[in-house]
């Protein structure tokens, strides 16, 4: 079977804020590879508020495994749409809110 070759352009890399909407679950890959998917909503000023799911592999995979529901992250990845849009996680930051602290 011949393998498609890759084009040299380069992936289109995306920066989003959202919410967790569904919590995260460990699949396992067809290649053996362990990864970690969640689903947030994507939250925009130029556009309406749209699911997007969020995938980790390897060590992101634990990273995106301690994600809780409701809770509000800002993800850095490659985008890609397969069954619906998703993001491929290179780096996770959560927000904090001086009044989460307070509680």
């Amino acid at each position: 079977m011949a393998r498609r070759q890759k084009k040299n352009t380069p992936s289109i890399v995306a920066t989003v804020t959202g919410k967790i909407t569904v919590a995260p679950r460990r699949i396992k890959s067809q290649t053996g590879k362990v990864m970690a998917v969640a689903t947030m909503q994507v939250q925009s000023d130029k556009r309406s508020d749209y699911p997007l799911r969020v995938v980790g592999f390897d060590e992101m995979a634990l990273s995106v495994m301690l994600l809780q529901k409701g809770q509000v992250i800002t993800v850095m990845g490659r985008s890609s749409y397969w069954q619906g849009y998703q993001l491929a996680v290179s780096s996770i930051t959560q927000r904090r809110d001086l009044y989460s602290l307070e509680r």
